[in-house]
């Protein structure tokens, strides 16, 4: 990540989603409703309603997602179905989620190297376990209900195993450097960039 961090932008940012601050503990191989706050959070005992706020007080209408740890680019609109003006804070978590969801693509898999390939399998073999485990806990705060086990699904490759185990959403910074050098020639004037961060959980 270049050093080229412009922090001053991150005023502008809501603070549920700055990296500055991150109050939030959030796993992005899971639906934005299983996020959490911290129990020293002054939003502890909350959940994800805390994100229908604008992402920043000029309401941007589109923003682009890039990352140093994926190769994609994201652009998001607001949700028109929500009826918002602007991007919300949490239009970026879901829209990030279901993005990181989808299934690798051959291509995607071809530009691996061996390393990220090795990566790619251990994130995969992972999943089954973390999600029984939040079944179990799920089944004993409610009584009778029964999960799916989506097994075909787990033996998939998805966006989200590109992360490896940095999965978990560490907030948005501006870095213009990293924006410019992402950017492919030829492809015109971006809507606003804002780089995501992960961290290990």
């Amino acid at each position: 990540m270049s050093s080229n961090v412009d922090q001053a932008q991150n005023a502008y940012l809501h603070p549920l989603l700055s990296m500055s601050s991150m109050p939030l503990i959030y796993d992005l191989r899971f639906p934005p409703a299983s996020l959490t706050f911290p129990s020293s959070s002054p939003y502890a005992g909350y959940g994800y309603e805390l994100l229908f706020f604008p992402l920043a007080p000029e309401r941007p209408r589109q923003i682009r997602l890039i990352s140093p740890n994926f190769p994609w680019t994201f652009d998001i609109g607001p949700d028109p179905s929500a009826g918002e003006e602007g991007v919300t804070c949490l239009d970026i978590l879901t829209f990030l989620h279901a993005a990181l969801q989808r299934p690798l693509t051959d291509t995607e898999w071809g530009t691996a190297g061996r390393d990220r390939r090795a990566s790619l399998m251990r994130a995969r073999d992972r999943r089954p376990m973390i999600s029984a485990a939040r079944t179990r806990s799920t089944a004993r705060s409610a009584p009778g209900v029964s999960a799916l086990n989506p097994v075909q699904r787990e033996r998939l490759l998805l966006r989200v195993d590109w992360l490896g185990s940095r999965v978990t959403f560490a907030g948005l910074i501006k870095d213009e450097a990293f924006a410019r050098s992402r950017l492919i020639p030829g492809g015109g004037e971006p809507p606003e960039t804002w780089v995501v961060r992960f961290q290990r959980l």
